[in-house]
This record gives C-alpha cells, sequence and structure tokens, in this order.
C-alpha cells in the first residue's frame, strides 16, 4: 500500500481566507441586541396573606417599604401567584411607587423583556436597514413570536428581504417584489 503526503505552504496560497457573510452585505440581527432598558421583576405573591388573599393594609406596608432607588430606569414586570386573589388597584398602588423606573407592565420579567423589545423596536433607525437583506437570528431567546412579528411589521416597509435563521441555513420570509 502506498501512501501519499500532501505538504501545503500556507505561503504559496495566494488568496487569503474570507468572510463570505460579511462581503455579501447581509445584516444579522439578534433581537435582544436591541434591549437597552434593564429589566427586573417583582413578584409580590409574599405580600399577601398566605400568598393568596390582598389585605389592604398590609399591602401597602409591604409597597412602602420598595427600595425605589434600585428600580430607577429599569423595566419592570410585576406577576402574583396565580391562586392570588388581587384587585386591579393594587398593581396602580405598586406603580405609583415606581414612578422613577422606565416603565412597569403586568407579567414578570418575560413582560418586562417583551416591552423593552418593543421600545427597542420602535426606536430602530430605518435608513440603516433601507433596500438591506436582513437575517433575524434564529439563536436568539430574547424575542419570541411577538418580537419577530413587531420586528417584521416594522422593517418590511424598507428591506429588500427578510430571512429567519443564520446565514449557512435561513428561512425565507419576505421578499420585495421588482413591482414594489
Amino acid at each position: 500500500m502506498e501512501v501519499h503526503v500532501l505538504q501545503l505552504n500556507l505561503a504559496e496560497v495566494e488568496e487569503p481566507i474570507r468572510n463570505r457573510v460579511a462581503e455579501s452585505g447581509l445584516i444579522q440581527l439578534e433581537l435582544s441586541e436591541l434591549i437597552s432598558i434593564d429589566c427586573m421583576e417583582i413578584d409580590f405573591t409574599s405580600w399577601l396573606q398566605e400568598g393568596l388573599v390582598l389585605i389592604e393594609k398590609d399591602f401597602r406596608n409591604e409597597v412602602s417599604k420598595l427600595n425605589v432607588e434600585s428600580y430607577k430606569g429599569k423595566g419592570i414586570g410585576l406577576k402574583v401567584g396565580g391562586e392570588a386573589i388581587v384587585p386591579d388597584w393594587a398593581w396602580m398602588v405598586i406603580t405609583s411607587r415606581l414612578e422613577s423606573a422606565e416603565f412597569v407592565v403586568v407579567g414578570g420579567i418575560q413582560g418586562a423583556k417583551s416591552e423593552a423589545l418593543r421600545r427597542g423596536i420602535d426606536n430602530i433607525n430605518l435608513d440603516n436597514y433601507k433596500d438591506k437583506r436582513v437575517i433575524v437570528r434564529g439563536c436568539d431567546s430574547a424575542s419570541g413570536p411577538e418580537g419577530l412579528l413587531l420586528f417584521q411589521t416594522k422593517l418590511q416597509p424598507v428591506v429588500k428581504s427578510i430571512m429567519f435563521g443564520e446565514a449557512c441555513s435561513t428561512v425565507p420570509v419576505f421578499k420585495k417584489s421588482n413591482a414594489q
């Protein structure tokens, strides 16, 4: 059996390694990159009697103990245990103490991240995407369907195309026809 050895002198290679994705003009984006607001969660289940029933005096006492400075400029997601009996005004009482927060929403940390992403998408400079081909990266866990739909709705009028996935394996979502 004859063995052939191939020797390659890298100095003799004429063409350098190229990043074809970078050269293609594709814009790859993880939607989480659009989030510029730190998010926090306040679960107020422990402020309720046995985690279930709101007693107004006790509840207001707990709300007054909130260290509002730690929430300044943050996105806050409020949540409470699923079986809890909470009147609508309770959410408002907590929110009234959080006036220095960037925003307050229902839905815990996921609700806060969704709102932060919505605000990030609202603030996109469309000029950066005009007639571009955009790939929304599929490995990003920050968005989910709601964020993806908001992003597509915002960008579709100005981009050449939108794809989902990774540069090596995308799913075409939208392509501007020549008639547009």
